[in-house]
């Protein structure tokens, strides 16, 4: 499919590399935020995923009461009657702090922000359990537009978008909609633009996710 680049627009050749007047690199995204915070086809994508992600809620929830009744019904050491009443209770905690996360991602709200420093400390944890274990967290800060100061905190072990994409001085945008929720202003020196769905990391230069084919941000 033909192409114009995109910082001066001149008609590319279907197999360019770089324009031939500004010397740019073909398919790279301009400076600027995405107009396709609203693609019909990220939208629907991410509904999918909520869907899943409700199905998985609903199926994960029921899971320790069945598991004590089944217990108790196996076991001598508790009645069934008593074994459903414990992972009844188990569930209702399930159930409660799913609705919290919920509750919490649905009061998040977009933002723009400018990275102002990374920290990162050991942090030490005391307990004689022997499953736990000190373990790294790593702080992203940044000052939004209307200057307040966020502090973006990840932790080893765990997924870290934030630590691993942004860099001191970058400027980006938090969309709390996504699976993958920040956007840089300036994508030409990005090491990968990442899925909004399924974060996976594609070439700065592509314009559809290489796993699951939707459009990315650009």
């Amino acid at each position: 499919m033909a192409q114009n680049c995109l910082y001066c627009g001149t008609p590319l050749a279907d197999a360019a590399k770089f324009c031939p007047i500004c010397g740019k690199t073909a398919g790279m995204p301009a400076p600027g935020y995405s107009g396709r915070v609203n693609d019909p086809e990220i939208l629907a994508a991410m509904k999918k995923n909520r869907k899943a992600a409700g199905a998985f809620g609903f199926i994960l929830v029921p899971l320790p009461a069945v598991g004590f009744a089944i217990y108790g019904l196996v076991s001598d050491k508790m009645t069934v009657t008593m074994g459903l009443s414990i992972g009844l209770i188990i569930s209702a905690v399930f159930l409660v702090f799913a609705l919290i996360a919920h509750a919490k991602t649905r009061a998040q709200k977009p933002y723009e922000a400018t990275v102002t420093d990374k920290q990162s400390h050991q942090v030490y944890r005391r307990s004689n359990s022997d499953n736990s274990r000190d373990y790294t967290e790593y702080i992203t800060v940044a000052r939004t537009a209307d200057g307040r100061e966020k502090k973006i905190v990840e932790r080893e072990g765990s997924l870290t978008p934030a630590w691993d994409y942004l860099k001191v001085g970058d400027r980006f945008k938090y969309h709390p909609q996504f699976n993958f929720p920040y956007e840089l202003y300036d994508k030409t020196g990005a090491p990968y633009i990442a899925c909004v769905s399924c974060q996976t990391k594609n070439p700065v230069e592509a314009d559809r996710c290489k796993k699951c084919g939707i459009p990315l941000l650009k």
